[in-house]
């Protein structure tokens, strides 16, 4: 705790004996900021005397202090909404990021039953989307290249035949 000092001020041509802990500094900068209000006040209303415009500055200042009073309350409140807010969003990231690995671990399990029969493999790194149809569409294409048991022919008809392995959807009529 600093010690209390005495301090002899002069605020608009007024001297005034002060005790406080406040630093020289901080006490200079509060009597530089009084002497000029009250000054100004005297200058707006020649008949106000000292002591009225000495008046006038503290009910300026009490009503500044009530309003920044009211605007760290609201701030507070603010905070406190903010606070919520940003508790909500990382419940979701939290959930977000258990989907993540659940994802990646199905990826996984899908990458190894594409790549090598459902041998155990050594985890790789994230694939694209594109990537990853690839990959896919590979697989299908080796899969309908092994040679199949021979059926019966059929007489010929107009059949539908699938356009490219990626695009399951797409179909044009052969003739």
């Amino acid at each position: 705790m600093s010690e209390k000092k005495r301090y002899s001020l002069v605020i608009a041509d007024m001297e005034v004996n002060v005790i406080t802990d406040a630093r020289p500094e901080e006490v200079d900068m509060i009597v530089g900021i009084l002497d000029r209000k009250m000054r100004e006040i005297n200058l707006k209303s020649r008949c106000c005397s000292k002591n009225e415009a000495a008046l006038l500055c503290a009910l300026e200042f009490c009503a500044e202090r009530l309003m920044l009073t009211e605007q760290v309350s609201e701030l507070e409140t603010r905070n406190e909404k903010y606070a919520t807010v940003l508790a909500a969003f990382k419940e979701k990231l939290a959930a977000l990021e258990s989907v993540e690995a659940d994802l990646r671990r199905e990826n996984a399990l899908l990458r190894s039953l594409l790549g090598d029969g459902g041998a155990e493999r050594t985890p790789q790194p994230p694939v694209t989307p594109t990537e990853f149809l690839a990959e896919v569409a590979d697989a299908q294409t080796e899969a309908s290249a092994q040679p199949a048991q021979e059926q019966p022919t059929e007489p010929k008809q107009k059949s539908r035949s699938r356009v490219g392995s990626m695009f399951d959807l797409l179909s044009f009529n052969e003739v």
